[in-house]
């Protein structure tokens, strides 16, 4: 799913870097954008924040009054959401955006060429493929304490007989096994697709004879990305300040040439690179997970001030270091470049939260609510529905109720309940009372019958 979102922000993306030609500042550009485009969904949230501030005592009597009876104190929340105009789920949708975009974004960070270049796709599936077998080959002889030229000296020189060798132990070179190894009832396509890439390794090695030492060393090639991610580790490649340029020819010419001018950077970090504690890069996971925490607590010192009534429970409390803590373990286990986009992310959110806090306060949301109110009840007298009206009215069928009339959810002061009317009851007789409890009873039982398909007997 996140492949399907990860092309139409690759195209933003390769905007950007065209015109900065610099990924690291690209980055910053793009996140910008999103932002820019999510604007309004946030204004939307922080507005219906403010609202749901506003109606928090209103709730909180709600609940105490109908805390026993979930089915009453839905269609009252509803009601009183419908009132004020409040969308519940307003909050959410930015927030599943804004991570839809953060694990799309991934597939970008990973794939500079498949996203952001104009490389034929064939030619970079070739590289990939290439690097990650000769990855694959040069680690299984690296765990079998030898080299290839080790190899073809016992060997008699012969890639033949090497081939015989690290295909027949299926324990001890098991990948090069499936690679190459095959037996001999395989059918003929098979055994000419694996002749066919034993011959491209052997072109490699007699071109590059040490290129297994190269590959399998930490200092020259990044080793958890060899294998896993080749498309990044392309750029290890063709990294001159190394000597690694040498073996770049392994790899198909225009994606070498891209790779060689593209600036896969961040003031001369590589952004492919996964961070580790002992490198430069750890400054990117650590900025992350304190930007990250300053947002979530400049976003509840607002909502502490706004709505003062609220009271912040433990799981509040505890969600305080989640998406912190969250940003930390994703920048470590992801390359470089995704830490540097949360950073951003974080960076703007920040700016966003402040602002958006100063612009709509209590009193200008108030003001707002007061003024859609007078346009919502000129809406319902032309008939129209709000989405909150369809999904009270939605609730009242289901439960077998016909819908209130508009000027049930416009009475502010209406506290009267029927059914918990104690004046009322007061005045019937005990054996009138024991009668209409029976009826209510027989009538929640009928219902509970008709919504599930079974008989009822009237007792």
């Amino acid at each position: 799913m996140f492949s399907l979102f990860a092309t139409p922000l690759g195209w933003i993306m390769k905007g950007c870097y065209w015109l900065i030609n610099n990924y690291g500042l690209a980055l910053l550009l793009f996140t910008f954008l999103t932002r820019l485009l999510m604007l309004p969904l946030s204004i939307k949230q922080q507005k219906s924040t403010a609202r749901m501030a506003l109606i928090q005592p209103e709730l909180e009597k709600i609940k105490k009054k109908y805390g026993k009876n979930q089915e009453k104190l839905n269609e009252e929340t509803m009601a009183l959401y419908q009132k004020h105009g409040v969308n519940p789920m307003a909050s959410c949708l930015p927030m599943l955006i804004s991570m839809l975009i953060l694990f799309s974004m991934i597939p970008v960070i990973y794939g500079p060429m498949t996203y952001v270049s104009n490389v034929d796709k064939d030619s970079v599936t070739k590289s990939n493929n290439t690097i990650s077998m000769v990855a694959a080959v040069s680690q299984e002889i690296k765990n079998n304490d030898t080299t290839m030229a080790k190899l073809l000296e016992e060997n008699g020189n012969s890639f033949d007989n090497v081939k015989k060798v690290i295909v027949k132990d299926e324990k001890a070179y098991k990948n090069t096994y499936k690679l190459f190894g095959y037996e001999d009832d395989d059918d003929s396509d098979e055994k000419s697709e694996k002749d066919k890439l034993w011959n491209d390794l052997t072109a490699i090695f007699e071109k590059h004879p040490d290129i297994d030492t190269f590959i399998t060393n930490g200092e020259y090639i990044s080793q958890n990305l060899v294998v896993s991610r080749p498309e990044l580790a392309t750029f290890d490649f063709v990294d001159t300040t190394k000597a690694n340029a040498q073996y770049a020819d392994i790899l198909p010419s225009d994606v070498r040439d891209f790779a060689e001018n593209f600036k896969y950077e961040f003031f001369g970090l590589s952004l492919g690179a996964i961070p580790t504690f002992t490198s430069w890069l750890a400054i990117i996971p650590i900025l992350s997970f304190v930007l990250q925490l300053v947002v979530t607590i400049i976003s509840n010192y607002f909502n502490k001030k706004n709505n003062p009534a609220q009271n912040m429970g433990m799981g509040v409390k505890i969600m305080l270091f989640v998406l912190p803590l969250f940003s930390l373990w994703i920048a470590f286990e992801y390359p470089a470049g995704l830490g540097l986009y949360w950073i951003y992310s974080s960076f703007f959110a920040l700016i966003q939260t402040i602002f958006l806090n100063l612009i709509f306060t209590p009193a200008k949301i108030r003001a707002s609510v007061e003024a859609e109110m007078e346009k919502n009840k000129e809406r319902r007298k032309n008939g129209k529905k709000s989405f909150m009206e369809r999904a009270i009215e939605m609730q009242q069928e289901q439960n077998g109720q016909k819908p209130k009339p508009k000027s049930y959810v416009e009475d502010d002061d209406d506290d009267s309940d029927t059914d918990d009317n104690t004046d009322s009851n007061k005045k019937l007789s005990k054996q009138e009372l024991k009668d209409q409890q029976r009826k209510k009873l027989n009538e929640a039982r009928k219902r509970m019958a008709e919504k599930y398909g079974d008989e009822y007997t009237e007792e």
